[in-house]
């Protein structure tokens, strides 16, 4: 049987480090192996602790847009990982404890992938984690719940798995250079911003714009107007501001449409006045970090993904650059600061 809430009791002495978002599929791809390559360093790290948790804090297995894959290929196929978590499970004062997401939900519905996962990594699975460092009530979940357009517990097919499943394929099949990496983006509100930049930056600026002043410039010469190649730099610099004016409405639309952000903080901030707990560790936004909120702390682990992060490109319209972020909440109940946020950011030339 699931176990939606698992409440265990640690030592003063133990040491827990909580790891999201990993999203393991296979082919293993270069961004792959830097992951698995760093996760096996860390978890090798925390297995010279005496006592140890290991909190796999969901979507650890990608099962939305490879769901034509099975939980134990995967695993098998991550045989470095799956060798360095039952090296650490084996100390009878270490646990690997596995916290369902989005992503992997069929975790909570499937008894036989249960088990598969039990046997390859030694795992406890359950929806949410629970434990006291000294007075403080600590809960970990990966933190999809909290967000209407990926929660699984009232709806088993959510918008977000409609979207990953069937509308993103087909958008990747008939227009891959505007919609190619989009799922790596990290703030929601950004996504039409990375399909207008890439319309920009690949398609507009290197060939639309030169052509159409090419061809203005040579029916310039020809009837010797300059109005041509004049008209033709107006239009140009028209489409340049409607597409900066474009992408700070589309953002401000997407920022309410698709939920995220500040609107996603409160529904953590409803759901802490409704259970409480003084310390909450999510996952699933794939944003790291440690801050106070009104009376308890809100932690996020981050992810160990690809993300495409966003800056200003030369004609001052945001484009992306990709990267390999990885990171893990470390909570260390002897210490005073007892919970940490820890990241690395590995660039990826394209």
């Amino acid at each position: 049987m699931f176990n939606k809430l698992l409440e265990i009791q640690i030592k003063p002495s133990t040491k827990l480090m909580v790891v999201s978002d990993i999203h393991l599929q296979l082919p293993i791809t270069r961004e792959l192996e830097i992951i698995q390559a760093s996760l096996v360093s860390r978890i090798n790290e925390l297995g010279k602790s005496k006592d140890a948790i290991l909190v796999l804090n969901g979507d650890v297995i990608e099962l939305w847009e490879k769901h034509n894959q099975s939980v134990e290929d995967i695993l098998s196929g991550f045989d470095k990982l799956s060798e360095s978590i039952a090296k650490f499970a084996k100390k009878s004062s270490h646990r690997v404890i596995y916290t369902v997401g989005n992503h992997d939900d069929v975790l909570s519905l499937s008894a036989g992938d249960r088990k598969i996962v039990e046997k390859i990594w030694n795992a406890e699975i359950c929806r949410s984690l629970a434990f006291m460092v000294g007075k403080k009530a600590i809960r970990i979940e990966h933190g999809h719940e909290s967000d209407s357009y990926n929660a699984t517990s009232q709806n088993n097919n959510p918008k977000g798995k409609q979207m990953v499943q069937n509308t993103l394929p087909v958008l990747l099949k008939t227009m891959p250079s505007l919609f190619s990496g989009i799922g790596d983006v990290v703030n929601r509100s950004l996504l039409p911003s990375y399909v207008l930049s890439n319309l920009t930056y690949k398609i507009i600026a290197p060939i639309c714009a030169p052509a159409v002043l090419m061809i203005s410039i040579l029916l310039s010469i020809t009837n010797n107007d300059s109005r041509y190649w004049k008209s033709a730099l107006l239009v140009l610099v028209l489409l340049w501001a409607v597409l900066l004016i474009s992408d700070v409405i589309l953002r401000f639309i997407a920022g309410f449409a698709l939920g995220g952000g500040s609107s996603y903080m409160k529904k953590v901030d409803n759901y802490r006045s409704n259970d409480s707990f003084d310390v909450i560790v999510y996952g699933h936004t794939h944003q790291g970090v440690v801050e106070k909120r009104k009376g308890y702390v809100y932690a996020n682990g981050g992810c160990n993904d690809v993300i495409a992060l966003p800056r200003i490109g030369w004609i001052g319209l945001i484009r992306f650059n990709r990267f390999v972020q990885l990171s893990n909440i470390s909570i260390e109940a002897d210490k005073k600061d007892f919970i940490k946020y820890h990241q690395q950011i590995v660039p990826l030339v394209e």
